[in-house]
């Protein structure tokens, strides 16, 4: 059994504090005969227990909403935010500034659900369910003293 197989098991019921029943925008589904795809706005954050910076100020949002899953994080810092196309064929990658790099891919796209798979080496892959609004949080891994946060949401509206 591998370290992955051990730890993995633990890592669901971990990761799966992380996720907070929120919804992000999925397109019209794509004809059977083409390959599915999902714009999809992904930010990493890193919490903390170190300090009370919450940057840029739109993460208060994130703090109140972990604070009431008692999540005691105190710091919420935005690394890094980019827009991907994530689809059924390639994954999607996102270089994490711990040395990782994680992947999204679509595995379905019914109405105005999308179910994605997120896959972060050392830790579960897990799928989520996504819908039309808010954000879905998932733990990436540790970084200088926190915890990297992914945060799946729907692209602005423009």
């Amino acid at each position: 059994m591998t370290t992955r197989t051990l730890v993995a098991p633990l890592m669901l019921s971990l990761s799966g504090l992380f996720f907070l029943p929120t919804e992000v925008r999925a397109q019209a589904p794509a004809p059977a005969a083409t390959a599915q795809k999902l714009q999809v706005e992904v930010a990493v954050v890193l919490v903390s227990r170190n300090g009370s910076e919450v940057s840029p100020p739109e993460l208060q949002k994130m703090k109140e909403t972990f604070q009431k899953q008692n999540f005691n994080f105190t710091s919420f810092k935005r690394l890094s935010q980019q827009a991907l196309e994530v689809g059924t064929q390639v994954p999607a990658e996102v270089k994490l500034p711990n040395g990782v790099t994680a992947s999204l891919r679509l595995l379905r796209l019914q109405g105005d659900t999308a179910t994605l798979r997120v896959d972060v080496p050392q830790l579960s892959a897990v799928d989520v369910e996504l819908g039309r609004e808010g954000a879905v949080y998932q733990r990436a891994g540790k970084h200088v003293g926190g915890e990297l946060i992914l945060v799946l949401s729907s692209p602005a509206a423009k």
